[in-house]
């Protein structure tokens, strides 16, 4: 009589599987952020996490200047409905001129330049009339009206990026206009990876009967290529307990995280947990989602370990949920939730309830209102259906089905599937 029981991946519900947010959880308390900073190029800061809080050195603006091509004027010398000054002077960015208005007199500015410290509107052209020196002018102007002031956008003394803050080009952009070359970031993680299974060959190869292409390494390169880490493809192991064993312990003396994928299930050939166990810690195994329940993650020495499964959408779908939380952790990034979105589904949706899970999806919009639909095959070895979403449709554990016409959670994928 066979046992519902069975400490295997067939079941729906695992009593032994961790929720989702448990694992999560688990993972994020054990990571150490890293410490080693290093000082680089504003250029190559893109994505890197700060290391320290960045103030501004100077306001900006640092002056006070001309938001339109315009005339700067001085209201309290203007007469109502006679709009009429002397244009004395052109204020021009780089070239300012930087002397106060005198009655009836009005300076030339150009976007970005220097206005007059008397100055309170600057009139746009478009607005005045020319004859000879006298600028004319009629419509009703208001106090401070196209004048940027010093320290409207950014004040000396405030703090821009704060530790942990992802610097992203605006950051940069900021940084650039406060003078800023070089900038404080954590040090990259280090990252290793290898597939196992003796059915793998590298691409190139010719396959023999029972063999396939190793397309698992080529997805984590894809993943971890986008992010600010240094990676290094340590090759397909084959299933054997000691090579494994071998592998992990070169791998730990040079990465802050490794990854493999295969060999986490439950087969007569699958070896990941057992080696785990023998030269470092399982913190644990399982998770309860679908796809990707065996999951292995532990530490070997001060090495992070992430044992994937080995179907490749299963690889993509724990890498995104548990390994990049991980990865900004270790990082220092300050902590950034999934953005969840609240779509009407066009297809019917069903699951055996038990385990949350994770479908492939295609999101769009329209009049407003946001819609998903299946992308295709739903079976943990089916790549093109996730070639095709740009989503995933969350289905908790409790769930059998959802009709179509409902709402739905939908998470958008990130920049790295």
């Amino acid at each position: 009589m066979p046992n519902n029981n069975k400490d295997s991946c067939i079941n729906e519900f695992d009593p032994n599987a961790l929720d989702e947010n448990q694992a999560i959880s688990k993972i994020v308390k054990s990571v150490m952020p890293i410490r080693e900073t290093e000082t680089i190029n504003i250029k190559n800061a893109v994505n890197r996490s700060s290391a320290s809080n960045i103030k501004a050195e100077i306001s900006i603006p640092s002056f006070k200047n001309s938001a339109m091509d315009g005339y700067a004027v001085n209201l309290a010398g203007l007469k109502k409905n006679n709009y009429k000054l002397t244009e004395i002077a052109t204020s021009l960015a780089g070239k300012p001129y930087n002397k106060n208005l005198k009655k009836n007199e009005t300076v030339r500015v150009m976007t970005g330049a220097l206005v007059p410290d008397n100055s309170d509107a600057v009139i746009m052209k478009e607005m005045t009339q020319t004859n000879d020196q006298l600028i004319c002018f009629s419509t009703n102007v208001k106090k401070n009206q196209n004048i940027r002031f010093i320290g409207e956008d950014i004040k000396k003394g405030q703090i821009i990026l704060k530790k942990g803050d992802a610097i992203n080009y605006s950051a940069i952009s900021i940084l650039s206009s406060l003078g800023v070359e070089k900038v404080k970031v954590i040090r990259k993680p280090i990252v290793n990876f290898f597939s196992t299974g003796d059915e793998l060959i590298r691409t190139g190869g010719k396959l023999k009967l029972g063999q396939i292409y190793d397309s698992n390494r080529y997805l984590l390169h894809g993943l971890l290529s986008k992010l600010p880490v240094k990676i290094k493809d340590l090759g397909i192991v084959k299933d054997k307990r000691s090579a494994i064993m071998t592998k992990l312990t070169h791998a730990a003396k040079s990465s802050d995280i490794i990854i493999s994928t295969g060999g986490v299930s439950v087969g007569d050939a699958d070896f990941i947990k057992d080696a785990l166990e023998e030269i470092g810690k399982v913190n644990f195994w399982k998770i309860s989602i679908k796809p990707g329940r065996p999951l292995a993650f532990g530490k070997i020495k001060n090495s992070l370990f992430f044992g994937l499964p080995g179907n490749p959408v299963s690889a993509a779908v724990t890498f995104q949920l548990f390994v990049m939380p991980a990865i900004n952790k270790i990082m220092s990034k300050r902590k950034c939730a999934n953005i969840i979105i609240k779509a009407i589904t066009k297809t019917e949706l069903r699951k055996k309830p038990g385990r949350t899970e994770y479908k492939r999806a295609i999101l769009s919009e329209k009049n407003g209102k946001y819609f998903v639909e299946s992308s295709g095959l739903q079976g943990s070895n089916i790549m093109l259906s996730l070639l095709k979403a740009n989503c995933f449709i969350r289905l908790s554990s409790e769930v059998r089905s959802i009709k179509s016409n409902s709402i739905v959670e939908v998470i958008p994928f990130q920049n790295y599937i």
